[in-house]
């Protein structure tokens, strides 16, 4: 226990160092056509001219608690543009989860972007249009470049300070993590957070001689047809925790720590928690954890729904998946 502190702390102390951006050599629209397919709403209609593109950064990571390196990666980040013909209610960034992608929540970011909101986000090592591996990402170097996307993409700081970040699993992790950490911090909205993650997840939970993996099925209930668009428009990747040891081992000693301190109080958070089915993530136990170490963030259980509450069913008789993208919009127009 006491390596596991120390680590996350030596690893804390690397946010003096300044994080180096660099345009990518390709021009924005070859980027944009490679990164972020035509038939995704991501560009909008009337894309503007970095609304989606790969940075060159380098970006800390932690080895043993005395040996700090960093690694480099070309990083796909970019923002889906407000609605113009509503006044601007402020920027969210998202933190996306293991095995995920920018380009997966389009049913929640378009219903935030129609209501005023820009949505900015980025893809981790390894996962979706970004190159390197996830073995290289840490719970703490989620917050570090975090912070550099949203200082490149978010929208008149000036008048709309309020930082808010919308985290799915591990996502949700890293957010909790960074409004502990960082005091600059504002909303939160943690979607089936990774504060207490299960050890066996996925389809081994359900199939004990397979590989612990993460399918579309063990996610959502969700069944996608002509009728019902399938918002996974880049594939699962890695598509096992077993794949990225190093990442997977920093998610539960980062997560083991994180349970055991507090939430500052000026912090307004929605949390939405899955049902027992869920194999990812044990809901249960993270309400202890909330209702102990952050009072202040309001939770919400969805009965039936699996991991991505938010690409959840609409069917008429359990619309799980619409109710959670109304109330993460309702809470945010609240704040």
């Amino acid at each position: 226990m006491i390596k596991t502190t120390t680590s996350i702390l030596t690893l804390n102390a690397l946010f003096s160092i300044t994080l180096m951006a660099k345009p990518h050599p390709n021009t924005i629209e070859s980027i944009s056509k490679r990164i972020c397919p035509a038939d995704t709403e991501w560009r909008g209609l009337n894309p503007k001219t970095q609304d989606c593109e790969l940075l060159d950064l380098e970006i800390p990571i932690i080895r043993t608690p005395k040996k700090i390196k960093s690694v480099h990666a070309f990083i796909r980040s970019g923002y889906l543009q407000e609605n113009q013909s509503v006044p601007f209610k402020g920027n969210i960034i998202y933190y996306e989860g293991l095995g995920d992608s920018m380009l997966n929540h389009e049913p929640l970011f378009q219903q935030l972007t129609q209501s005023g909101f820009r949505v900015i986000a980025f893809d981790y090592m390894g996962q979706g249009g970004s190159s390197g591996t996830m073995n290289n990402t840490r719970i703490a170097n989620i917050r570090f470049v975090g912070n550099h996307i949203w200082n490149r993409y978010a929208r008149d700081l000036k008048h709309f300070p309020k930082h808010t970040i919308i985290g799915w699993s591990t996502g949700g992790l890293a957010a909790y993590a960074q409004s502990i950490e960082e005091q600059h911090i504002d909303n939160l909205v943690l979607i089936a957070p990774g504060i207490v993650p299960n050890l066996v997840i996925g389809e081994w939970s359900l199939k004990p001689f397979e590989i612990a993996k993460i399918t579309v099925q063990t996610l959502t209930t969700a069944v996608y047809s002509n009728s019902i668009k399938d918002p996974h428009i880049d594939p699962i990747k890695p598509t096992s925790p077993l794949e990225v040891p190093l990442f997977a081992t920093n998610l539960i000693t980062s997560s083991l720590y994180y349970r055991t301190q507090n939430m500052k109080d000026d912090v307004k958070g929605f949390v939405l928690l899955s049902g027992n089915d869920d194999t990812y993530v044990d809901a249960e136990e993270t309400k202890k954890v909330l209702d102990h170490n952050a009072p202040n963030l309001k939770y919400q259980q969805y009965s039936g729904a699996l991991h991505e509450i938010d690409n959840e069913t609409e069917s008429q008789a359990s619309p799980i998946g619409p109710k959670a993208r109304t109330d993460i919009l309702q809470f945010l127009l609240s704040l």
